[in-house]
């Protein structure tokens, strides 16, 4: 087995579905290899830096036989995220959290193995019905114990666990995606994100539609596509044809 692709769903900082006794397909792989995760990769989490337990993970992921790559989801740490020394990889710049663990950005094509592939991190979060508090706020910790009394624990605090740029908020990473896209004819092996189009989300009776996922819908409706990837959902399902939303499934796709 060589230069194959293999993708999987949100690990919010899980990394134990990567050991050998799960992933067995990994004994008679190189770092030709590359496993992508559709986003809440959660490896680069802590927003005060990396912690012991993260730096062992990462560098556990790196000593694999396979590259892992990563699309962002909404619970990511994003300015640790941006902080990433950035390469160019797979014909485009990728943030590096170590050298065979990498972060695929928004709006670019990777040619991965030979296959074009397109992604676009970011979604919008789920839980946060209790409301989001200030993590410059010196009183946020009694608030959020006050909440928690309460049985509410549908809450995050920004700039602790929760960033707006979950949803993206710069213009020119949005039309950058368009202009990628149009650079190859509109037409990729693959597409890899963390939310789905809206009227795919409306298909798993996700009926909540945002900017991020109107923005997707543009690109379903414009770009050919073999597979389109995302997670988010925290499920296992075809949504439609050639559309899969992942979870803990780890399947392989080239």
């Amino acid at each position: 087995m060589a230069k194959s692709i293999w993708i999987t769903g949100d690990t919010h900082g899980d990394m134990t579905r990567f050991s050998s006794e799960i992933f067995s397909e990994q004994k008679e792989m190189d770092k030709s290899d590359v496993v992508i995760i559709c986003g809440d990769f959660g490896g680069v989490w802590n927003w005060k830096g990396e912690t012991k337990e993260e730096r062992y993970w990462m560098d556990w992921l790196n000593r694999k036989p396979f590259t892992t790559c990563f699309v962002d989801g909404n619970h990511e740490c994003f300015p640790r995220l941006s902080a990433l020394a950035e390469e160019e990889r797979y014909g485009a710049p990728c943030g590096i959290v170590r050298d065979s663990v990498l972060w695929l950005k928004r709006g670019y094509v990777y040619t991965i193995n030979e296959k074009k592939i397109f992604t676009f991190g970011g979604a919008s979060s789920h839980d946060i019905s209790d409301g989001i508090l200030d993590g410059n706020d010196p009183n946020w910790r009694q608030k959020a114990k006050r909440l928690e009394k309460q049985g509410r624990h549908l809450f995050r605090t920004e700039g602790i666990n929760w960033w707006k740029e979950e949803i993206e908020q710069d213009p020119s990473i949005y039309a950058r995606g368009l202009a990628s896209l149009a650079a190859v004819e509109n037409s990729v092996d693959m597409i890899v994100t963390h939310c789905a189009a809206t009227s795919t989300q409306a298909v798993l009776g996700m009926m909540q539609k945002d900017r991020m996922t109107d923005y997707l819908q543009t690109i379903h409706d414009t770009v050919s596509f073999q597979y389109w990837f995302f997670g988010h959902y925290h499920m296992n399902r075809t949504a439609l044809p050639h559309e899969y939303c992942l979870y803990e499934q780890i399947v392989r796709a080239a």
